[in-house]
């Protein structure tokens, strides 16, 4: 393959602000608007109502339905390029991390409890992959910073994902959409058709997504092209049995197979490559040259399975209670992700992770009952007093199995590249002093392989009971007080099987025998809240919050040792100050925040160089600001949304961390006062767009649109090795568009990359060779998507 490096040339700053001044300043005299444009009022349900989003005391940040087609996203990473303080990572199902203001899961976490709560139409659902199956047919993405223990329960430490899909219409309509893409080749439908189904009483709404991509990375060992298809299908019904009461049902389905793995060598010895080239001719230690080079079936399915029904009572009066609303949820969630990994990254046939039999499957059943409503003001003090009372009941099954296959072949091979087998590094590759000899096969096809397999199993009861009372003291200012007591009961097994007899990988994996069948863990815990809200000026609020958030300890998933069976719970507290307003007469939305969190206990996943690890970092903090705004300016068809996020979030007491993976082999580092990972310092976004009417005709519209994102340097891998430290990002997407002005159709070129920026989603070291180093990249050079839609 080309070495395609050569013909990535980066925009220049200069070019660049030439370009958008070229954009935006020919027609400004023409479209000049006389007057004020006003922006439409945002409704969330932040607090489990349908309420204003300048109301709510809390950091939101919302994403439209608009914003996401017209940048022709499909994918909830590019979508958080565009959140301050907000960072999501797919690379692959097992893996899928959220990051908001420096806490999430870790990225390495399968089998791990989330701490970014996760809402797809007001369900909880208990894994980070479950998230992509909300980015079609979209409605809404509301992202809610900080704790959020009050009313969204446990695993959410860091904050919430709010996704809410679109419901079924009185009216009937739908849409079909077509993407092709290019350089990442991909075809991709999106559809939906809703409507009555019996008169105005049953609604109903069918939404699909299909994906079938060949993406840029290729296999020069197994000659094989790394390939990605995405199937959905969901379900909405909403049944109207009455003025007071209606029924919602949701059913989905979805299925993804990816076949191969983009982590790929990054820094690799000489010596490493001189040995690995023995396999494949073609190994390098480029992450950005769209060549993997690993031996065994790599791929990462998953299969999700999920439905919920809620029913809605809204009766005229309740124990005199206004405008009283009773809520009940049922849901069931399953995903199961079958997968097969080369974790060794390299041609030599070392370690293999086989297809567990079960496809390492998570349930939950999970129900919900709540109260909303108003009541009197207290001693006739205020105007009144809303609230949400509830409780919430759920059982989850989690099951993770690891099917290990070693080569003692490769382990010889890997000893010559520098690995520490049975804790010795050779000096120098034994094979340098004959130039050009390889070593054959010493150890014969009967003994050759030897097995490994670790398994965790685990279920988990969770209860809570839940308030939250607002307290409208005046028309200008409204105090918040709610509590959440939850109580979370685990029990579980954990076994680790080293090969028959005398096993010589077994200590190189750091695997030892074990079985524990009465693992055990019940917590619990009270999330409180705190907050006043003031309406300073007409459209202009200050608020200031202070709340508590809680994840769970649980068990270590499929551990090859029993040092680390199980983990403690981690709880944030959480102070935050902010403003929202509304200015230039309703043309601009002005959104800033100041915060200081400190967890105790955090839970870290890292890998090792041998085996992944679980720690709790006794002391972290996170302190920082972020701002986002919307702009109408007074020229017809110009809008400017961005965002400035800074964050310093860093261990504070964590003295006994993950080591650095070096030939001392030390058991710990402190890795006190160091940054947290996937945490950069500055972070923004910039997106200014046009709409304008084509030769003057009101009845066809162009747009020209540019989504600008900046990412500081950050680590990636949770020892905080300086060999993983990401490098700063500012990446430009652009694109052009053509629509009708009923939205019937529209055309919409996208090219993103333009900077051909190298960014990575993780880095980590290649198992057992010190020194060597793999990662994740995006694509380096510039992508074109071109979108067909049509609606009716």
């Amino acid at each position: 393959m080309p070495n395609s490096k050569a013909l990535h040339r980066p925009l220049s700053v200069k070019k660049t602000l030439a370009l958008v001044a070229l954009l935006f300043s020919g027609c400004y005299s023409q479209w000049l608007y006389a007057e004020p444009r006003v922006i439409e009022e945002v409704i969330v349900t932040a607090n489990k109502k349908a309420e204003s989003a300048q109301d709510v005391p809390l950091s939101i940040s919302v994403v439209s339905a608009d914003f996401i087609n017209d940048a022709g996203m499909s994918d909830v990473g590019e979508i958080t390029r565009y959140i301050p303080n907000v960072s999501f990572d797919a690379s692959l199902a097992l893996y899928t991390s959220i990051t908001i203001r420096g806490f999430g899961t870790p990225p390495l976490g399968v089998g791990f409890e989330p701490s970014i709560g996760l809402v797809i139409d007001d369900v909880p659902y208990g894994r980070s992959t479950f998230a992509q199956d909300a980015v079609f047919d979209i409605d809404r993405l509301e992202v809610l910073r900080g704790p959020q223990g009050t009313l969204f329960g446990k695993n959410t430490l860091g904050g919430v994902l709010n996704f809410h899909t679109k419901n079924p219409t009185t009216e009937p309509e739908g849409f079909i959409k077509y993407s092709r893409s290019e350089d990442v080749e991909a075809d991709r439908f999106e559809g939906a058709i809703s409507g009555p189904l019996i008169g105005d009483r049953l609604l109903g709404r069918l939404a699909f997504r299909y994906n079938d991509a060949d993406t840029l990375e290729y296999n020069s060992t197994r000659d094989e092209q790394q390939t990605q298809k995405d199937t959905a299908i969901r379900l909405k019904l909403q049944a109207l049995l009455s003025d007071s009461l209606t029924v919602n049902f949701s059913g989905l389905y979805a299925e993804s197979l990816t076949k191969g793995y983009t982590q790929s060598l990054f820094i690799a010895s000489d010596r490493s490559l001189r040995v690995f080239r023995e396999y494949d001719p073609r190994t390098e230690a480029d992450a950005f040259d769209q060549n993997t080079s690993t031996d065994s079936p790599t791929y990462s399915d998953r299969e999700v399975n999920a439905g919920s029904l809620s029913i809605i009572w809204r009766p005229e009066t309740l124990l005199g209670i206004n405008a009283p609303e009773l809520t009940a949820i049922a849901s069931w969630s399953e995903v199961l992700i079958p997968y097969a990994l080369d974790v060794d990254y390299s041609p030599v046939p070392l370690v293999a992770f086989n297809q567990p039999p079960k496809g390492n499957p998570y349930t939950a059943k999970s129900i919900e009952l709540r109260m909303n409503g108003g009541l009197d003001a207290p001693f006739d003090w205020g105007n009144g007093l809303d609230f949400v009372v509830g409780v919430f009941a759920q059982e989850s099954t989690n099951d993770v199995f690891q099917d290990i296959d070693v080569s003692l072949n490769g382990l010889l091979a890997f000893a010559r590249a520098g690995a520490i087998v049975q804790n010795i590094q050779l000096p120098i590759d034994p094979l340098l002093i004959t130039p050009g000899l390889t070593l054959p096969d010493l150890i014969p096809g009967a003994i050759e392989r030897e097995r490994y397999i670790s398994a965790t199993q685990s279920t988990t009861q969770s209860f809570a009971v839940f308030s939250q009372f607002n307290w409208i003291l005046t028309d200008r200012l409204t105090a918040t007080a709610g509590i959440r007591y939850g109580e979370d009961e685990s029990e579980g097994a954990s076994y680790s099987r080293v090969a028959e007899g005398n096993s010589i990988s077994g200590g190189s994996l750091n695997q030892r025998n074990f079985n524990d069948p009465n693992l055990r863990n019940k917590e619990t815990n009270v999330s409180p809240k705190l907050a006043i809200n003031y309406e300073l000026l007409p459209d202009v609020n200050v608020y200031a919050n202070a709340a508590k958030g809680f994840k769970a300890g649980g068990f270590d998933p499929a551990p090859l040792n029993d040092d680390h069976l199980t983990y403690k719970g981690e709880e944030t507290l959480t102070y935050e100050a902010g403003m929202k307003s509304r200015l230039l007469g309703g043309a601009l939305v002005l959104n800033m925040a100041v915060f200081s969190s400190d967890v105790d206990n955090l839970q870290i996943r890292t890998f090792s160089g041998v085996t992944l690890t679980t720690f709790n970092a006794p002391k972290s903090s996170s302190r920082g600001a972020e701002m986002d705004f919307f702009w109408l300016p007074p020229l017809d068809g110009l809008s400017l949304a961005g965002s400035l996020a800074y964050l310093e979030a860093k261990y504070d007491d964590f003295k006994e961390g993950p080591p650095l993976f070096t030939s001392t082999q030390d058991p710990t580092q402190d890795l006190s006062g160091k940054p947290l990972p996937y945490a950069p310092r500055w972070s923004g976004s910039l997106s200014p767009s046009f709409n304008f009417p084509i030769l003057g005709s009101p009845d066809v519209l162009g747009s020209i649109r540019l989504n600008v994102s900046y990412t500081g340097e950050r680590y990636q891998d949770s020892d905080i090795d300086i060999n993983t430290l990401q490098e700063e990002i500012t990446r430009i997407d652009a694109g052009l568009g053509v629509r009708s002005a009923d939205d019937s159709w529209s055309v919409n070129l996208q090219a993103r990359n333009l900077t051909k920026e190298q960014d990575s989603l993780l880095i980590l070291d290649q198992p057992l060779i010190p020194g060597n180093y793999t990662k994740t990249p995006y694509p380096d050079q510039t992508t074109y998507q071109l979108d067909f839609k049509l609606g009716f």
